[in-house]
């Protein structure tokens, strides 16, 4: 081990060694060959032995050290994140590190030493490294950044540092270069520089104001050169006085804004607001301010970014469209498109207003007599006169042609709206030259009243424009009002219309109502009622609609959906325990003048396998007697399929045993006119007794309706009546609530 241990050592560390311990034998022996030479010679032998052994012990923790601080050193050089270079005087590489050879795209340091590192530096850079090189070797620190290639050819920039080595005399011995690769961090400032300049030339040219504002709206982080433009504030001064824009504002915008800032802030989205400012330069000028909340990694909010420009051009053109969209460009009045958004409003606000149309008589002939100049001037004329007249909070508009409105707040009153109507008039005739034509000027005014006469702007308009020609055709120069009737018939139209999406839509619901045994109660049938959801009406009456189904030709169809609907729910009910529930379907004149009828009862028996004496048709009498015969043959065929016939209203008619004979039906449902008068009148209980006798020796089954009092309830039981049916005892009701109206199974 030791032998190992000692060979190891450098060859010049053993020899010095074994001359001291061959110096320490001679000098034993020469100090002791007097006494004994043979104890000189022992002992100048163990003095050189322990001087040998110490010696290489003393070798070995030196040379065991030196390769520790060697290990230490290599390990620290290439450790070090930078590229490390040991440099001779002449500027040579002695060493380069490992990770310094892999920055410079070398295979490894053994590629790079001994190479010319002044060589790798050209132009300006070359300049900068010799300068560097030559002050380290003058024994300074120095440094300096260029650019070189690496060994493959790409340009890096670096970052380097020069340390002299002193060698112990006050020269230098070598120089350590410490390059740092600063490629990406240039590259990064670089397109940073070029964003910031784009930026600065934006701000500068671009007339918008770019702010970054602090979370409460104190202090700005930055203000963009633009604000000057936009505000006529610099840049500078709103840094200093942060509130100096705010104080530009238009006092009767200055809320607003606020609410738009504390939005952002309270919601933390995004926002906007436009407002009005009184610039130092420019006066008055509207500005729209943008801002985003900007957060921090907790989520917590630490600026408001945005813009502020200038859209005073913009809303001068939105304005000037909107005067062109709703003014006549003749007189300058509101157009119809500015008249129906006012009257929308008011509809909106609910309080009540006048409508007044205004058709100047007989304008054509004018306008034909004096050409389409003149004509254009005195309309002109007239709108004036006719504004003159009016109140001042009144809105004259004109429509087209010879045609005017006028809106008044505030007006139920209608002596208050004669008035107003008769100075219109007053005015008209006092226009003109009295020695030309246009002298005679007169009109007709309609007038219509929110919201008695329509809840909308078109109901208004239709009313007050029927209301006009109502006055003309009363001798012109004159107004009336909308009556109840004209009304009515706008509303009636609207319905009409409403039809197609109704029927598209499965807008049409029934509801039925329970007929009783009058004395057990029990229920025997129900009667299928056609009901109409309206979209924004709500429930409209079948008194309403029926009519307009029937003049529109729409009550075919409608008829054919609600026998199919009512028969496909009676199939629902008896799988549900109501065995011998029946169903009854009113059936209008119109239906029965179609064959088809026949044809739709036996497809929706035979579709829900229902037997046809479950369903009972009704028709009225005066459905009968339009066309006799037709009804004849129709209700023949329907009887051949099994189905019952009930005539509805019986008594209000025609009312001849003749025709019972005809028509051979199952059942008459006595009108409920008939029950109403029946605990008061005694004509009225023979009537209704005569008719159930009378029914009963035809064979006929009877049906009283609009049984409301149990006192006719029980005059009916005493007069044998076989059914009835009245709000006293069920009002029609949805169809999921029909099975809880008590029915029994009655064989």
């Amino acid at each position: 081990m030791r032998a190992r241990s000692a060979t190891s050592l450098p060859l010049a560390s053993i020899a010095q060694i074994f001359l001291a311990a061959v110096g320490a034998w001679a000098l034993a022996w020469f100090a002791l060959a007097s006494v004994s030479e043979e104890a000189a010679f022992c002992i100048g032998a163990g003095a050189a032995m322990l001087v040998l052994m110490a010696g290489l012990r003393h070798a070995r923790r030196q040379h065991a050290r030196a390769n520790a601080t060697s290990a230490l050193a290599k390990a620290l050089l290439d450790a070090n994140r930078e590229c490390l270079k040991l440099l001779d005087t002449d500027g040579r590489m002695l060493r380069i590190s490992e990770y310094g050879a892999e920055l410079m795209q070398a295979s490894g340091p053994e590629q790079l030493a001994g190479a010319n590192w002044l060589g790798f530096w050209s132009g300006d850079e070359a300049s900068a490294a010799r300068n560097a090189f030559d002050a380290a070797i003058k024994g300074s620190r120095s440094a300096f950044v260029a650019s070189c290639p690496t060994t493959a050819g790409v340009p890096k920039k670096w970052q380097s540092r020069l340390i002299p080595i002193d060698d112990g005399h006050g020269g230098v011995h070598a120089i350590l270069c410490a390059s740092l690769d600063i490629t990406h961090e240039a590259e990064l400032a670089a397109d940073l520089r070029a964003k910031e300049l784009l930026m600065s030339e934006m701000e500068a040219h671009v007339g918008l104001c770019f702010y970054s504002y602090s979370a409460d709206y104190t202090y700005f982080h930055h203000v963009s050169a633009g604000c000057a433009s936009v505000f006529g504030i610099d840049a500078r001064t709103m840094r200093e006085r942060p509130q100096a824009w705010i104080d530009l504002v238009l006092p009767e915008d200055r809320q607003q804004l606020y609410d738009a800032m504390q939005r952002i802030t309270r919601l933390k989205t995004g926002g906007r607001a436009r407002y009005r400012i009184q610039h130092p330069r420019r006066g008055v000028r509207w500005i729209q301010s943008t801002g985003n909340p900007v957060f921090d990694a907790r989520g917590d909010l630490v600026r408001i970014v945005g813009i502020s420009e200038d859209i005073t051009v913009e809303q001068e053109r939105l304005a000037e469209l909107d005067r062109l969209a709703f003014s006549d460009s003749l007189t300058g009045l509101a157009n119809r498109g500015a008249l129906v958004l006012k009257i929308e409003e008011r509809c909106r606000r609910n309080a009540a207003f006048a409508l007044m149309f205004i058709d100047l008589d007989r304008f054509k002939v004018l306008n034909d007599t004096l050409g389409h100049t003149a004509a254009d001037r005195l309309l002109k004329s007239l709108s004036e006169r006719i504004q003159a007249a009016l109140p001042h909070d009144a809105v004259l508009a004109r429509l087209g042609g010879d045609e005017f409105a006028v809106l008044i707040d505030h007006a139920s009153d209608k002596q208050r709206l004669a008035g107003i109507a008769k100075d219109i008039l007053a005015a008209l005739a006092r226009s003109g030259d009295p020695s030309r034509a246009d002298a005679f000027v007169t009109a007709s005014i309609g007038i219509s009243v929110f919201p008695e006469n329509g809840a909308d702007q078109e109901t208004l308009l239709t009313s007050a424009d029927i209301a006009m020609y109502a006055a003309k055709k009363a001798g012109r120069n004159g107004f009336s009002f909308a009556d109840k009737a004209s009304t009515e018939r706008i509303v009636d139209f609207k319905l009409e219309r409403d039809l197609p999406a109704a029927l598209a839509n499965r807008q049409f619901l029934l509801h039925y109502q329970a007929i009783h045994e009058p004395r057990t109660l029990e229920v025997r049938s129900v009667e299928a009622l056609i009901r109409w959801r309206h979209p924004t009406r709500g429930l409209v009456s079948p008194g309403v609609f029926i009519p307009i189904l029937e003049e529109t030709g729409f009550i075919n169809e409608i008829g054919a959906w609600v026998m199919d609907e009512a028969l496909r729910q009676l199939a629902l009910w008896r799988r549900a325990g109501a065995r011998s529930l029946g169903v009854s379907v009113n059936v209008s004149s119109r239906q029965l003048r179609d064959a088809a009828i026949v044809e739709v009862v036996n497809d929706a028996l035979s579709r829900y396998e229902l037997p046809a004496s479950s369903l009972q048709v009704e028709l009225t009498e005066s459905a009968l007697m339009e066309n006799p015969a037709l009804a004849q043959r129709t209700l023949s065929a329907l009887k051949a399929l099994g189905v019952r016939i009930a005539i509805d209203d019986f008594g209000t008619g025609y009312s001849s045993l003749r025709y019972l004979a005809d028509f051979s039906p199952d059942t008459l449902k006595i009108d409920r006119s008939f029950v109403a008068r029946l605990q008061d009148d005694r004509a009225t209980q023979g009537i209704v007794s005569g008719i159930i006798q009378m029914a009963r020796t035809l064979g006929v089954s009877v049906t009283a309706e609009g049984v409301e009092q149990t006192a006719q309830l029980e005059l009916l039981r005493e007069s044998a009546c076989d059914l009835v049916q009245g709000f006293l005892l069920s009002r029609p009701v949805a169809p999921d609530e029909v099975l809880g109206l008590s029915i029994k199974a009655v064989d």
